[in-house]
């Protein structure tokens, strides 16, 4: 004996197996466990927010280096222009070293900042409980740094400091 479904037509007529699979379904969706499904999803989430948790890091390392470079850079074709106009004084050397010497280090706690929110980011996706966490803002940070940084040089330029 066969049981018509609900808003078919009297000619829809289903087996009680075909009506036990729908109601298995409709308990799959109104009960709280996760279904394999949802399961591969959340791995395959986790998986994402990994690999966003890479690309971040290596975004703050090519930052890194940039910098490290302009302020190695900049220190050693300051002394370049003193060695082919001569000496005129050690200041202008020493500020081009003083800004170099900024960048350089900010460009190493940069690298140390990215790996600590990288470590951070990689124990929580491995906590079955994971959900979001405010973190300290660390890329403001370091761009007020490079603001302070750019000031700084911009009254050395401007002002002889």
């Amino acid at each position: 004996m066969g049981l018509i479904a609900v808003g078919a037509s009297r000619d829809t007529v289903l087996s009680s197996s075909a009506m036990n699979d729908m109601n298995a379904i409709n308990d799959i969706q109104t009960t709280p466990t996760l279904s394999p499904l949802t399961s591969l999803t959340n791995e395959l989430a986790r998986e994402r927010n990994r690999e966003a948790a890479d690309r971040t890091l290596l975004a703050w390392i090519r930052t890194s280096l940039a910098m490290i470079s302009l302020g190695f850079g900049l220190e050693s074709l300051s002394r370049a222009a003193i060695n082919f106009h001569g000496p005129q004084g050690d200041f202008p050397l020493l500020k081009a070293k003083l800004f170099g010497a900024s960048l350089v280090l900010l460009g190493i706690l940069a690298t140390l900042a990215g790996m600590w929110e990288h470590r951070h980011v990689l124990v929580a996706l491995c906590r079955e409980d994971y959900h979001y966490e405010k973190r300290p803002a660390i890329a403001m940070w370091m761009g007020m740094s490079l603001v302070v940084v750019g000031l700084a040089a911009l009254t050395a330029i401007l002002f002889g400091f």
